[in-house]
């Protein structure tokens, strides 16, 4: 298993209470069950969108390796402590 129960077979998705909104490549979201405010780059925001629906963290990580420039291994760590992150804050969904 991953990082805090996180594998690259769980499922990720947005949690439903979300409102994101983008600024130039950036996303900028709020939780309106937390009232928190949350900022993403554009790495990040990719990632969100990719969570849109339901995706397993294997083919995320391999949607961010055929669009960006990075080694697998370091994809790897860098997308399950983001998911981590977002998971601790209470804006994704995690499965399996």
């Amino acid at each position: 298993m991953g990082t805090n129960g996180i594998s690259q077979e769980s499922l990720v998705s947005q949690v439903k209470d979300i409102v994101a909104s983008d600024i130039d490549d950036e996303k900028v979201m709020m939780s309106i069950e937390k009232g928190n405010y949350y900022g993403l780059d554009p790495v990040g925001s990719r990632v969100w969108e990719l969570m849109e629906k339901p995706i397993k963290v294997s083919e995320l990580i391999g949607a961010l390796l055929g669009r960006y420039e990075v080694d697998r291994q370091t994809c790897e760590e860098d997308v399950l402590a983001f998911l981590r992150e977002l998971h601790e804050a209470g804006i994704v969904r995690i499965e399996g």
